[in-house]
């Protein structure tokens, strides 16, 4: 074979347009474990030249030794000369192809006698199987060509309780089984035996054979991670009756077509923005596979579906409030389907949370810290603080069913899938409140806000006002579930009148002096801290605050937060200073919320700032960022009945961004932005839902119709109406309230306005407005007296608590 065919291939294997440069990732050499690749497909995953196998739902170990049970991966097939048991590998090549979803090996003999391609990749449709196609190719040789070939299973799964090693023949074709159960369950109160496993594999012959007469060969082996012989039976039928290429590909396009984010005039980002939309849709499921999963789909962990064994530093598969704050709401723009999902599993888990209430004295729902199987505590036990202090993770979860409604507007959903989450726990935060009579509010003591690093104090400001939220939307949808159509109708009137009033009374911790909110009400100015917290009120919180306020908080707690926290602290402070047009600060924070935080070669997120690997895979950071370009620089936010994009921009250096597919209320466009403008493209929609809309364009509405595009410069809402909003004569009426706090009990009785609801008031009729209503209603200037406690809570000051190991700092 001449040198033209020699580069020609070289070229189809590592060289793709210039329009497909950013899907790929390539390196000489295979980089250490917590920063090689992963690839999924939600149902299995794996890291890439890995030994273990995850499957969805799947975990081992009692309670706080709950991890993702380990599955022997006799899908790592290697070649020889670049296997990850060398040390040093020569004429070795590896690409992370994000496009298609695959890690391919290269390896080039220096005679040019040959050359072989390996391509690895979970199937997207057939999302049982785990594919490896090895290709060997003659160049110049006349002579037999033998290719080694090594099959790293790794040592026995201690994970796993098997079976005899059985066979099966798929149309001649023998295949080896293994099946089994995992050893130990969860928590025995809610599953009442282990996991049922099956894999079915060929044992890879040594060497891959090349005939003098072959001018290439190629070889292909099936490996299927099922829970049955018949979904194993299934699978492979179907593997052999189809074309399992192409419809991987399929599924890889469809996936492509929500997550894939562009930029132009900086190749560098968009090669970033690909890496977080890949890894993070990795792990969720396709829209079609070819058969049904025998499990619901069990939520997302920080590191992803490909890890989460032992290893603590991958969190073991649990899911946090990672979910629902950081990784649901890109999720939930690009791909409401699997949003839904997410949301789904904390519907599977109520008995636990119910169960987690009652133990612990309080009503409704408590959901666990770390969650797994069963929704039983899997914290591990050397962070008993976590789960004893850290409650807000209840009000997060029905802060995502918020968000799903407002992006939806699926009033079918919230009167029966979302009912008892919201309802009940909200009843968790109506028992978990003191009233504090010195100050006539409630108080939340006994907490720990997102900063891990101060445990057991009172009045943690987010917890609050997410509690707050979480009281206010559970006395709407009380509302909705008690009507018509609803599911819960021993919904009790006067319990909802409490969330309201509870909610409105729930301390407020503010400093008037320097017009900054702390932390907590015993924080003291200049204290170091974690991560994100009290900036996230302004986003994604949304709650109303002066603009002085707002930037108070952010310059204070950019100053006090440790250079080594994760990389979502810094997302959320791009989109605060975007939010007040801080230009340069904003594109400070966007460049260090992941500059610091990719691993080369292959743009892996890591946990940790500083330089140590921390948790592999970090999808909660890939989550973080792209919220930082969706709802920062693109602009989007979602709101009750309507979805508004304000002051769209390309992120710093470049000239262009692209949104291929948001999602709102049944409608599908995208959004396309250049520096002084941005068009929107409808889809994918019927007329019906057209004429639940309006469109405002810099404040001219517009008529929408399937297929037109819309220019702007400045902003647009999209407005929906609903079926509540005209109110039959059986269907109450049912306000979803604005979230305010700090009010006295006797002004609530007295329907005097406090300083929290004067600031709503300010966003709408202007500051002249609020002097001209507090001097009417007040009279007179009266102080409030905002953030005090009965029960004073204790500080405590010490290392980070979650998940610390030797040097690799918690998240």
């Amino acid at each position: 074979m001449n040198l033209l065919a020699v580069f020609s291939f070289a070229l189809s294997v590592l060289s793709v347009s210039g329009s497909d440069y950013t899907f790929l990732f390539n390196a000489t050499k295979l980089p250490n474990k917590a920063v090689t690749p992963t690839l999924a497909n939600g149902h299995l995953g794996f890291v890439v030249y890995g030994d273990s196998v995850h499957l969805n739902g799947v975990y081992n170990g009692l309670r706080g030794v709950s991890h993702r049970a380990r599955i022997p991966n006799f899908a790592n097939i290697q070649i020889g000369n670049c296997s990850s048991l060398k040390v040093q590998t020569k004429n070795c090549r590896y690409q992370l192809d994000m496009r298609s979803g695959k890690f391919r090996t290269t390896l080039k003999d220096p005679a040019d006698g040959y050359s072989v391609l390996h391509e690895v990749y979970p199937n997207r449709h057939f999302d049982q199987t785990i594919v490896n196609r090895i290709t060997v190719r003659r160049l110049q040789s006349t002579q037999p060509i033998e290719i080694e070939m090594r099959q790293l299973t790794g040592p026995k799964s201690v994970d796993l309780e098997l079976d005899p090693l059985d066979t099966m023949d798929a149309r001649g074709e023998v295949y080896f089984l293994m099946c089994g159960r995992t050893k130990e369950v969860e928590d025995p109160r809610y599953q009442p035996q282990g996991h049922s496993i099956c894999v079915a594999y060929k044992q890879i012959p040594r060497t891959l054979t090349l005939a003098p007469d072959e001018p290439e060969r190629t070889f292909v082996f099936f490996t299927v991670f099922s829970r049955s012989r018949e979904e194993v039976e299934r699978e492979l039928t179907g593997l052999r009756n189809h074309d399992y290429e192409q419809l991987h590909r399929h599924e890889m396009d469809r996936m492509w077509q929500k997550y894939g984010i562009t930029v132009e005039g900086n190749d560098r980002l968009d090669r970033v923005i690909k890496a977080s939309a890949f890894y993070l849709s990795s792990s969720l499921p396709s829209q079609g596979t070819y058969q049904p999963s025998s499990y619901p789909f069990y939520g997302l962990s920080p590191s992803g579906l490909g890890r989460g064994g032992k290893e603590l530093a991958e969190y073991q598969g649990h899911s946090f409030w990672d979910t629902e704050m950081w990784m649901f709401p890109p999720i939930l723009l690009l791909d409401p389907v699997n949003a839904r999902k997410l949301l789904h599993y904390r519907t599977l888990v109520t008995e636990a949370a119910a169960d987690n209430a009652r133990s612990n004295g309080y009503e409704g729902w408590q959901y666990a810290w770390e969650s797994a199987f069963t929704g039983s505590e899997t914290t591990p036990d050397f962070c008993p603080q976590v789960p004893e202090y850290q409650h807000h993770i209840t009000a997060d979860i029905a802060y995502a069913a918020r968000l799903y409604y407002y992006a939806t507007g699926d009033l079918d959903w919230l009167r029966t899938e979302a009912c008892q989450l919201v309802y009940e726990t909200a009843r968790f935060w109506k028992s978990r409140v003191d009233y504090n009579p010195e100050t006539d509010t409630f108080d939340i003591g006994r907490i720990m806000g997102p900063d891990e690093d101060h445990h057991n104090v009172t009045n943690s400001i987010y917890t609050n006002v997410v509690a707050a939220h979480n009281l206010f939307f559970g006395a709407f949808v009380g509302c909705q579930c008690s009507g018509p159509g609803g599911k819960h109708p021993q919904v009790n009137e006067k319990e909802l009148q409490q969330f309201l009033r509870i909610a409105r009374s729930l301390s407020l911790p503010y400093n008037e002096q320097y017009d900054v909110h702390p932390e907590y009400k015993e924080y003291t100015f200049g204290t170091k801290i974690k991560q994100a917290d009290v900036v996230l009120l302004g986003y994604p919180l949304e709650f109303p605050m002066k603009v002085s306020t707002k930037a108070n908080n952010l310059k204070l707690y950019s100053m006090v937060t440790r250079a080594d926290g994760p990389a979502m602290t810094w997302a959320i402070h791009t989109i605060g200073h975007l939010d007040l047009n801080q230009q340069q600060e904003a594109a400070m924070m966007f460049r260090k919320s992941y500059q610091q935080y990719l691993r080369a070669p292959f743009h892996v997120w890591s946990e940790n700032g500083d330089g140590a690997d921390g948790a592999g895979n970090f999808i909660t950071g890939a989550g973080g960022f792209l919220q930082s370009v969706i709802n920062g620089y693109a602009g989007v936010r979602l709101r009750h009945k309507q979805l508004v994009i304000t002051s769209p921009q390309p992120p710093p250096d470049t000239t262009r961004l692209f949104i291929p597919e948001i999602n709102y209320a049944g409608i599908r466009f995208s959004l396309d932005i250049e520096r002084h403008s941005f068009r929107i493209v409808f889809s994918g929609a019927g007329s019906d839902a057209f004429d639940k809309l309006t469109l405002l364009v810099d404040g001219l509405e517009l008529n929408l119709y399937d297929g037109c595009d819309y220019t702007g410069k400045h902003d647009a809402v999209l407005l929906l109406r609903l079926e509540d909003d005209a109110v039959g004569e059986q269907q109450p009426v049912c306000t979803l309230h604005e979230t305010v706090l700090g009010m006295r009990l006797a002004d609530q009785d007295g329907k005097l306005f406090t300083t929290a609801q004067l600031m709503v008031i300010a966003l709408v009729v202007g500051l002249a407005g609020v002097l001209y209503v507090l001097r009417v209603t007040l009279g007179a200037k009266r102080k409030e007296t905002v953030g005090k406690s009965s029960k004073g809570g204790t500080t405590s000051q010490h290392k980070p608590i979650r998940r610390k190991l030797k040097n690799k700092s918690g998240k």
